[in-house]
């Protein structure tokens, strides 16, 4: 259990206030209090549109204009915050991008459902920062390194703890060797984004840069990781994140259940320089879906993170591999290699949306990134509840610093 910080609220009324308890009390009133309501609502006889416009006005004229809309984390170097009204709006926007109807009905009906509790403000402020810590935070803290959470919900929409656990507890293999190589070689030995050669080209061009390339996952191998111990932070966030999950996506239970394994996988993967790829992993460009298949529009969301222009606005996967067969080098073909999963490539895009649109990806990066004495620590977080404790213990420390240097002037 984390140690209550001097910020701690009380009750779920206090929720403007971010510490280790606002968010434990967000995710109870979730899972005990609201999960049983969003269900009913999903399965109820109200129309999607119905249900999208209660929401939308749910957001804008009870919760927007309350100062419990803002969510602030209080540190030692000021404070950071983001609307949680813009965050539920985002998610209701970008909710059919990824999860089709029955996403856009599961953000609906969530937001709804806080209008079946007293505390109307209150529900809502939680169901924003359950969305905030144990989704988006997930996705944004396992940028470019592989200690991360995992997250793969049930086959239910709103999943039991038993089939939830049976999930969590698959986890994920060893990473498979063959992904750079099988990625590299799908894409042709060429970065999708600037067209530079990887330096393993069989062929490259004169006047091509040469690079060491990168397999870069759509789905940040890091929603693979967890901690299996049943009583850790991490396992226990991970049930939550698995129903966010689960919901908003339009994933199939087949497809989730198999998604820890797949991570690996070459339809998880796509070939990048490296400032590409770490402006990718940071959700700062995307892939938009186009009326072809396989190919896709760029969208870039941050223009300064990429070092030039990109080459290309349009990107077409294929199988290049087939172009590099050659049994005197040991390039022969062994079997055709899967093109990027166009559904892990929609869920990069909506979440790269939301982080833009509410601007909850300028306030990670303001807790993630400015934070320079505990940098490191920071990027090994796996989930919102080890960031709060890591954030305690600094405080602590730095109360403890405090005092031995009044006890010397004393």
């Amino acid at each position: 259990m984390p140690h209550k910080a001097s910020h701690s609220v009380d009750s779920i009324s206090s929720l403007s206030s971010l510490s280790s308890l606002s968010s434990e009390s967000s995710v109870q009133l979730y899972e005990k209090r609201l999960k049983p309501e969003i269900s009913a609502i999903q399965n109820s006889s109200a129309t999607l549109q119905e249900l999208v416009d209660t929401a939308t006005n749910t957001v804008n004229e009870v919760f927007a204009v309350n100062p419990k809309s803002i969510f602030t984390y209080k540190g030692a170097d000021g404070g950071v915050s983001v609307h949680l009204d813009k965050v539920m709006l985002a998610m209701l926007a970008f909710a059919g991008d990824c999860g089709g109807e029955s996403g856009q009905r599961y953000v609906a009906a969530a937001i709804s459902s806080c209008l079946k509790e007293e505390d109307v403000v209150g529900a809502l402020a939680g169901l924003g920062i359950t969305w905030l810590t144990h989704l988006l935070f997930v996705f944004k803290a396992s940028r470019g390194h592989a200690n991360q959470l995992n997250k793969t919900p049930s086959e239910v929409a709103t999943p039991t703890i038993d089939v939830t656990v049976t999930h969590l507890m698959e986890g994920v293999g060893p990473r498979q060797k063959s992904f750079r190589d099988d990625v590299i070689k799908r894409d042709g030995y060429a970065c999708i984004l600037t067209g530079s050669q990887d330096n393993a080209h069989p062929k490259p061009a004169e006047d091509i840069p040469i690079l060491r390339l990168e397999a870069a996952h759509i789905l940040c191998r890091g929603v693979g990781r967890f901690d299996k111990d049943k009583a850790s932070d991490s396992y226990q966030s991970a049930l939550t994140t698995f129903d966010i999950l689960r919901n908003f996506t339009r994933l199939p239970a087949r497809t989730l259940e198999e998604l820890s394994a797949e991570l690996d996988h070459p339809s998880n993967g796509v070939t990048l320089e490296l400032n590409c790829h770490v402006a990718f992993d940071n959700f700062y460009w995307c892939l938009k879906k186009t009326e072809i298949e396989d190919v896709y529009d760029l969208e870039v969301l941050r223009p300064q993170s990429l070092p030039k222009k990109p080459e290309f606005s349009r990107i077409t996967f294929e199988d290049r591999s087939k172009n590099f067969s050659d049994p005197t080098r040991n390039l022969r073909r062994k079997h055709p290699i899967d093109l990027p999963n166009a559904r892990y490539i929609e869920i990069h895009a909506a979440i790269a949306g939301i982080l833009h649109m509410s601007g909850a990806g300028k306030f990670f990066d303001e807790l993630l990134d400015n934070d320079k004495e505990d940098r490191d620590k920071v990027s090994g977080v796996r989930c919102w509840p080890e960031l709060e404790k890591l954030m305690e213990e600094r405080s602590l420390r730095d109360s403890l610093t405090e005092s031995f240097q009044l006890a010397r002037v004393h």
